[in-house]
């Protein structure tokens, strides 16, 4: 849903291993997960690796840990961890040390994480005001913003659980979405 709103082709299933992940995190602008986050770290589920070398996956084959974040360095604009507890943490002297608190850390400038366990199709729901709103140039405040109010005006997903456990942390940035358009458009212009 969110690549047909971007007009992007995301990895999805058994495409989105750790070992993919960790190679696309570095490069690109916006970052999203869709995936079971762990209660006390946020730390993220993702496909095992078909070519590991043991039968069984272990935890380091598929778990995207706060030391997987650190050491991949992305630099995206927006981190979305549409994962249950992806906001949580520990709590330390420093603050709240989580997934989230990892991404920072490591380089992206805005995140949106969730505080508790959210509802699949409430998310997917909230999700896509949230893309809609982002692919038209509004910034990321502003977007999750209007999400929120989506929800809480709906019949089905009102009540605070699905629509409040959302936040963001970082800068409030604008993704441009149509600036690759722009630049293949200028391009053949200039042919």
């Amino acid at each position: 849903m969110i690549g047909k709103i971007l007009n992007i082709t995301p990895i999805t299933g058994s495409q989105a291993t750790k070992r993919e992940v960790l190679e696309r995190l570095s490069s690109v602008s916006l970052v999203h997960f869709a995936a079971h986050g762990c209660m006390e770290t946020g730390e993220i589920a993702l496909t095992p690796d078909p070519h590991r070398i043991s039968t069984v996956p272990t935890e380091e084959d598929y778990i995207l840990t706060i030391g997987d974040v650190l050491n991949a360095q992305p630099r995206a604009k927006l981190v979305v961890l549409s994962c249950c507890h992806s906001g949580r943490g520990e709590i330390k002297a420093e603050g709240v040390v989580g997934i989230a608190r990892a991404f920072m850390g490591a380089g992206a400038r805005s995140i949106v994480a969730s505080l508790w366990a959210i509802d699949d199709e409430a998310t997917l729901e909230f999700m896509k005001h949230f893309y809609q709103q982002l692919a038209g140039g509004k910034p990321a405040s502003e977007s999750l913003n209007l999400a929120m109010k989506s929800l809480r005006e709906s019949d089905k997903f009102c009540d605070i659980k699905h629509w409040a456990p959302f936040l963001l942390i970082g800068d409030d940035v604008t993704l441009d979405f149509m600036a690759k358009e722009r630049e293949n458009l200028n391009m053949k212009s200039h042919k």
